[in-house]
């Protein structure tokens, strides 16, 4: 069910330092703002950190980072305060403040088994620690946790998304990266995001008609976008042949269509035009006439806007 959150915008809320409000804008609104998330899920949690006990008290001693979370807040009830810790670890992880996620790890299990927030076999919990691993840099710990997510759940996208991070994150992994990319597309062909990842993944190996392929899905989830038919119109020229240069072609003039100050739609159109014609000079006899009434002249004229 889709949440509406507050009537109110974001600054309204922060001016008036809502907190609880501010972190359900931003879950509702699918807003990627860690360092908001932070400042405000701290402030509704009661969270107290070492550094601020350590200037109360002008304690030196120095044994690492220390978060303190309180087990109750005033007014929050279970619910509210499983989102709000779940939101905070993420954007704690998103800052790179491992103590901080951790911290809010553990204040999911601060009750005793029959009372804590979530369970530690749910996928909420687990999708939250796999995360945590990844980013203290045990890969393998992480890879254990989204294996037993797919064990139970064979079509957890997200599992199998982290998994594919996890590799591409290791050097030399590339191609076992590509494939569990590849296993993803297999089921979530609808995911947008991962074909485009594909597509950059084709073209760092040089595999033009296979990022042709992953481009074409993207355009199909997002037609109006320029900047993906740009792309596509530049893998097509890449790619060479008198087919790809006609395709070429369209692709960049609907870049253009969409976007008339795209300038690298421009410039790539009349490069496009330019392959165009050299793929018809290599042509002979009956080929090269049909080539030519099909648009010489078009790509003639171009080059001379050009």
């Amino acid at each position: 069910m889709m949440t509406t959150g507050p009537e109110e915008d974001l600054p309204t809320l922060i001016a008036r330092q809502d907190h609880l409000n501010i972190l359900r804008y931003i879950r509702a609104h699918k807003l990627r703002e860690p360092r908001t998330v932070v400042t405000h899920g701290e402030l509704l949690l009661g969270i107290i950190s070492d550094d601020e006990t350590k200037n109360d008290n002008n304690d030196d001693d120095d044994d690492g980072p220390s978060i303190t979370i309180p087990r109750r807040q005033r007014g929050l009830g279970n619910a509210e305060r499983l989102a709000a810790l779940e939101q905070l670890c993420v954007a704690s992880l998103d800052l790179g403040n491992l103590p901080l996620a951790e911290a809010c790890l553990d204040a999911l299990q601060a009750r005793t088994s029959s009372t804590s927030l979530v369970s530690k076999e749910s996928s909420r919990y687990r999708r939250l620690l796999g995360m945590c691993l990844e980013a203290s840099g045990d890969y393998d710990g992480a890879s254990a946790v989204y294996d037993r997510l797919l064990k139970d759940n064979p079509s957890n996208g997200y599992a199998s998304k982290r998994k594919y991070c996890i590799l591409a994150a290791q050097p030399g992994k590339e191609t076992e990266a590509m494939q569990a990319l590849n296993d993803y597309l297999s089921k979530h062909s609808g995911d947008i995001a991962a074909w485009n990842k594909m597509a950059e993944a084709c073209l760092a190996t040089s595999d033009f008609q296979g990022a042709a392929y992953c481009y074409e899905e993207v355009i199909l989830g997002c037609p109006l976008d320029s900047s993906i038919h740009a792309k596509l119109g530049e893998v097509y020229c890449t790619a060479g042949g008198l087919a790809n240069a006609k395709l070429a072609r369209k692709h960049l003039a609907q870049a253009v269509q969409l976007d008339p100050n795209n300038l690298r739609a421009w410039y790539g159109l009349i490069a496009a035009a330019e392959g165009y014609l050299e793929e018809v000079e290599r042509l002979s006899g009956k080929g090269r006439k049909e080539a030519e009434e099909e648009g010489v002249e078009v790509a003639k004229e171009l080059i001379k806007f050009g």
